[in-house]
């Protein structure tokens, strides 16, 4: 989905994503994906460091999202501690937007 400018064109720094309750997502841009990457790096070692298994789950859609909350809630059976770190991946994509207008 394209949000219109001021001039009625949508530029591809307004592509959004709205889910059903009508909250707005800016999807990201090329420019956005080194820093996040690197923001990933810097939690991932975070939690290596502290003896956790890191898991991504990809799609957190109805499987997905269930998928994600049972690992997360997994602990060492010995020390009742988390020992998962679950990082949920949904692909950037219009075609998850049921109903596309422009704003």
């Amino acid at each position: 989905m394209n949000v219109s400018n001021e001039k009625g064109n949508a530029s591809p720094q307004s592509i959004v994503s709205v889910c059903p309750s009508g909250e707005v997502f800016q999807l990201p841009q090329e420019k956005d994906y080194e820093k996040e990457f690197k923001r990933l790096q810097q939690i991932v070692k975070e939690q290596r460091s502290m003896g956790r298994e890191i898991v991504v789950v990809m799609g957190v859609g109805f499987v997905g999202a269930v998928m994600a909350g049972v690992v997360a809630d997994s602990v060492d059976v010995e020390s009742g501690n988390p020992n998962q770190f679950v990082i949920g991946m949904q692909r950037p994509s219009l075609n998850a937007v049921s109903k596309r207008k422009k704003l």
